[in-house]
């Protein structure tokens, strides 16, 4: 089922605003974001065919999750999910009974597992913080890298033997690998789509060359793979031209990244990264602001026992003064120190049980779902 259909289907039972505009942390350029949870009819759960557990739209600013993984995931106190379980009211757009009922027993699902996920998720905004700030200052240009900029050629003439020793007389290429662009630049050899190549015996990531001029299929075919020949052998002599290195984990790196980069470029929301681009600062100041947001929301659990989702106060105007990039990378690692102390402070004086009890849970579940 896509997304499409998920919202035609009547499934749907919980729909709220998320994100910033959940939190009060929006700007004018803030995206709306959406969370919601659908319940699947009965037959489709008791099916031998799988379903969707999460449905979500591209950019992931709309996503919906199965009733079922919704619940599991509040058991383990996930951030977002717990979240959920105390939107206000205003950020509701449908709350069917079912949800209803959940949200009543919300309490069951709280634990001293908040330590742990909610300083989790935080640290992982300050990873997020720092590598995000290498997307931006490091741009890919907009074709995709060639796998010829992969390879290497090794010449024939720096292989072969007379006399059972290397022939000194042709010194013209190196007895080394060489870039295959420089070769080819040079005019040495063409390009491999006048060559066909067969594996190396013991030897990984190296083939033999051959050229075959206007008659050759290519090196790289199709959707871009690499084809072996079976050369016959009065071929072996007179049309080897020497070793080809291709190093294809490399080139699948380098295009892995750069599809990222320009799904990235594709999906982002400029205004964000401004300060970055512009070298104001030197960290993504909306991951650091949740990095605190989730510190905050896990300290209010541990204490009081339900998470912070609205920010009023000064806690807000901290978190905005983060946003507006007024503080150095160095002063908040400082006070997310100073806030790991507190939050393990509150876990050693929590009355909160360990765990949430999970036959209680799996009672609610089944009452839903029925």
């Amino acid at each position: 089922m896509n997304l499409e259909e998920l919202e035609k289907s009547g499934y749907i039972i919980y729909e709220h605003i998320a994100g910033s505009h959940l939190y009060g942390l929006n700007v004018e350029s803030s995206d709306i974001d959406t969370r919601g949870v659908y319940i699947l009819p009965l037959q489709e759960r008791l099916s031998i065919v799988d379903f969707d557990q999460e449905i979500n739209s591209t950019k992931q600013d709309l996503k919906y999750y199965d009733i079922k993984k919704f619940i599991k995931l509040a058991s383990d106190c996930n951030p977002a999910l717990i979240e959920s379980l105390w939107v206000p009211e205003d950020c509701m757009k449908i709350c069917k009974p079912p949800m209803r009922k959940l949200i009543k027993n919300r309490d069951i699902f709280i634990s001293r597992k908040a330590y742990h996920t909610f300083s989790g998720y935080s640290f992982s905004q300050i990873s997020k913080c720092k590598g995000q700030n290498k997307m931006v200052h490091n741009p890919k240009p907009q074709d995709p890298p060639k796998k010829e900029d992969f390879c290497w050629f090794i010449p024939s003439n720096s292989l072969f033997f007379k006399n059972t020793r290397l022939d000194p007389s042709d010194t013209d290429m190196p007895a080394r690998p060489i870039p295959l662009k420089n070769v080819i630049e040079s005019g040495r050899i063409a390009t491999l789509d006048k060559y066909h190549c067969a594996a190396l015996e013991h030897v990984s990531n190296t083939f033999r060359l051959y050229y075959y001029g206007d008659q050759s299929k290519g090196v790289f075919r199709g959707n871009d793979m690499l084809v072996c020949e079976n050369i016959p052998i009065e071929d072996e002599w007179n049309k080897f031209v020497g070793l080809l290195i291709y190093n294809q984990h490399e080139y699948e790196k380098s295009y892995r990244d750069w599809k990222n980069y320009w799904t990235w470029m594709k999906e982002k929301n400029p205004a964000r990264w401004t300060d970055q681009q512009n070298k104001t600062i030197d960290y993504d100041a909306k991951n650091m602001l949740h990095c605190f947001r989730l510190l905050y929301s896990g300290k209010n659990i541990l204490e009081f026992g339900f998470p912070i989702v609205r920010f009023e106060g000064k806690k807000r105007e901290f978190l905005m003064d983060i946003r507006r990039n007024k503080f150095s990378y160095e002063y908040l690692m400082e006070l997310v120190e100073q806030e790991m102390k507190e939050l393990d402070e509150l876990k050693e004086k929590s009355t909160l049980p360990w765990g949430c009890d999970v036959k209680k849970v799996n009672e609610l579940y089944l009452e839903i779902i029925q």
